[in-house]
């Protein structure tokens, strides 16, 4: 099987499970939105916010540490598992303890007992991230699917049962705790027992420093992504992070579902080009290029249609959400491209190239996190987001382009195309969205909103083959390719 397929193969596993998590996720939405307030949701985001701290650093960059092993040593491994024991005991703990010191800082003292609740999260993120990855590095792919989607499912639903009997803060922390435990259990007994045992740190020094700078990175990017959100609560309210929160379910959740399943599948390929850019030059320009073709043009289909489905998944209330949906689900494609290429460079072991990214986005981020402040308006921190992701994959194409990892030119020219061609069919949806909201039931009246749909399937269908990501994805066999008869 081609390298192509393989990765597409793996991919298509594990985002047919993210699929069938985003439907049952917005089947738990819709119950727990109309339970819990936005002040609920928003102390219930901070807890996630503050355990994601704890959860990138006490995991400390385990899945990715072995998805890039070339060799896959038994000693080495289970010298990780000696490892993950250690960080999970101290980022557990840690988090249990400072859930007063996180309240205080936020300034939101319903955040308190949902905290507790996370650290078990922070115990188990280790073992949960190092299971995972040797899964993906050995390219166990559908069963990794099937457990991520039987323990989410399972875990929803044991959840709304949660909410509906509390309808807290608290109870919404349920739902992904017990996900995350049946994962671990799942992932465990998937891995043949390679991680059923301990071994000394010295065996897996290498790898162990790989970790130790790739936390480092987490802490400097978990800043880059949280900084307004901080602002946010502190200027505005809790309740305003509530509405983002809800806004990023059904906008931003769905990408990132896309952005973990190809980075998961692609993370073990990039080992290959450590030593050599050679490869990669062509290689990693089209994996950008036909990334952004898709990326570009789901979130376009995105900003247009979610947001008058927010009333309808959520009720009434929640108005602010959906006037953020929009602009979340473009960030939300932006950001799988520049979390792809973000990933690779992070694979190559190249850190100046990390921090020296994150440093410009961190000073990006406190600028921002002011002008919140100072306006106290939440569409300040949506500019920033857009900034964020362009100024990010701006820096790391050109340090790629100098390295010679990436074709530049060739690059730049497939992205203002495929983002020209995206924002031309979000403005066509968009507008056969509205004319459907203005038809009547008379036949006529729907005549010009299905001629108009029709006319942009029929374009695509016909112009299908020019489209460079066609191109690409038959050259490496994501896709036959067509018969020369």
């Amino acid at each position: 099987m081609s390298t192509g397929r393989r990765l597409l193969r793996g991919a298509a596993w594990i985002y047919g499970a993210q699929i069938a998590t985003i439907v049952t996720q917005f089947a738990y939405a819709a119950v727990t939105s109309r339970l819990v307030t936005p002040a609920g949701f928003g102390a219930y985001a901070v807890a996630l916010t503050v355990t994601g701290l704890v959860t990138l650093l006490a995991t400390g960059g385990l899945g990715q540490t072995v998805s890039r092993m070339l060799d896959l040593n038994r000693d080495r491994l289970r010298a990780l598992v000696s490892y993950a024991l250690i960080l999970g005991g101290v980022g557990g703990s840690a988090l249990y303890f400072s859930a007063p010191f996180w309240t205080w800082l936020w300034g939101v003292d319903e955040a308190l007992e949902p905290i507790r609740w996370l650290s078990i999260i922070g115990f188990v993120s280790p073992f949960i991230g190092l299971s995972t990855g040797l899964m993906a590095r050995s390219g166990k792919f559908r069963q990794l699917a099937l457990i991520t989607v039987a323990s989410n499912v399972m875990g929803m639903a044991v959840g709304a049962i949660a909410v509906m009997t509390w309808q807290s803060a608290s109870s919404l922390v349920v739902s992904g705790a017990l996900a995350q435990l049946l994962i671990l259990g799942g992932s465990l007994f998937a891995t043949d027992r390679q991680l059923l045992g301990l071994a000394k740190l010295k065996h897996g020094h290498g790898d162990i420093g790989f970790s130790g700078k790739l936390m480092f990175a987490s802490f400097l990017s978990y800043l880059t992504g949280n900084i307004t959100k901080f602002s946010l609560t502190r200027a505005v309210g809790a309740a305003t992070l509530g509405h983002w929160n809800r806004a990023e379910v059904v906008s931003v959740i769905p990408f990132q579902h896309i952005q973990n399943a190809l980075i998961k599948a692609a993370y073990p390929e990039f080992r290959h080009d450590i030593a050599d850019a050679h490869r990669a030059k062509r290689v990693w320009t089209d994996m950008l290029i036909l990334t952004a073709w898709i990326a570009f043009g789901l979130s376009a289909c995105g900003a247009a249609l979610i947001p008058p489905l927010v009333p309808v998944v959520f009720g009434p209330g929640w108005e602010i959400a959906a006037s953020l949906a929009g602009p979340l689900a473009i960030a939300g494609g932006l950001q799988i491209v520049t979390t792809l290429l973000a990933s690779g460079i992070e694979a190559l072991g190249r850190f100046r190239w990390v921090w020296s990214t994150d440093a410009i986005l961190i000073s990006l981020q406190v600028g921002a996190a002011a002008l919140i402040f100072l306006y106290e308006d939440i569409f300040v921190a949506i500019v920033a987001i857009f900034l964020t992701n362009i100024v990010r994959h701006a820096w790391q194409v050109w340090l790629a382009g100098r390295g010679g990892y990436l074709n530049v030119p060739r690059l730049l020219q497939n992205y203002l195309l495929a983002a020209s061609v995206s924002a031309s069919l979000g403005a066509i949806i968009w507008a056969i969205v509205k004319l459907a909201s203005m038809s009547g039931d008379h036949p006529s009246e729907w005549f010009w909103t299905l001629s108009l749909a029709a006319v942009v399937v029929f374009a695509l269908f016909i112009f299908r083959e020019k489209i460079p990501a066609v191109v690409i994805a038959r050259q490496y066999g994501f896709i036959p390719k067509r018969s020369s008869q």
